[in-house]
């Protein structure tokens, strides 16, 4: 007996073999948050999905209850973001935050927060805008989304410079931030306090 259909809003964030035979994609979707839609591949280039990272679109997906790993039937891509590639740096923050929000499991609650917050900011990268201070923005959001006094408990403890600069980056507009409005050492001492006080995982094991 078949499993259920459904369809939803997604976003991809990657995709990579499985075994031989398949093809899995990565999808932040509306639904259920993160979860995995396997593709048969095949020699014809017409029963090939063009999916490339961070499209967006309506996915029709085979999934069984309670599972969060599933068959790709359909899917039409809305919005595709190929100039992200060109653009290193946003590119490599964007993978960043991507891979946070498939490392973590979401509450149903939380979803829709998640996925706007992952909107923005590759609405942000794509259009030009301070990577570094996008993603230490969207990072301290997600923190503070998933209930944790990151306020409390890292910006007002940082240096007295690091925290005014970091002030601003939360406080304003992306599109007002100056080109070096947040360095490295800012973000890793923001992913630090993350991986050390509270549940959310930034890297894989393995990584």
């Amino acid at each position: 007996m078949a499993s259920p259909e459904r369809s939803t809003f997604a976003i991809s964030l990657g995709s990579e073999p499985r075994g031989d035979r398949y093809l899995a994609y990565r999808l932040y979707t509306q639904q259920q948050g993160p979860l995995t839609a396997l593709v048969r591949r095949s020699s014809k280039p017409e029963r090939q999905f063009a999916i490339d990272l961070f499209d967006e679109g309506e996915f029709r997906i085979e999934l069984k209850p309670g599972s969060f790993t599933g068959f790709l039937k359909e899917a039409h891509i809305s919005r595709k973001r190929g100039k992200l590639a060109l653009k290193y740096e946003a590119f490599e923050m964007a993978a960043r935050l991507a891979n946070v929000l498939l490392l973590n499991p979401v509450s149903s609650e939380s979803i829709d927060d998640s996925l706007e917050l992952l909107r923005r900011g590759l609405d942000s990268w794509e259009n030009g805008m301070n990577p570094k201070a996008t993603y230490l923005k969207c990072l301290y959001l997600y923190c503070r989304q998933e209930g944790y006094p990151v306020t409390e408990e890292w910006v007002n403890r940082l240096p007295d410079p690091v925290r005014a600069s970091t002030v601003k980056i939360i406080n304003l507009p992306i599109k007002e931030l100056k080109p070096n409005a947040a360095d490295l050492s800012t973000i890793n001492g923001l992913e630090h306090y993350i991986e050390h006080h509270t549940h959310i995982r930034i890297r894989n094991k393995m990584a």
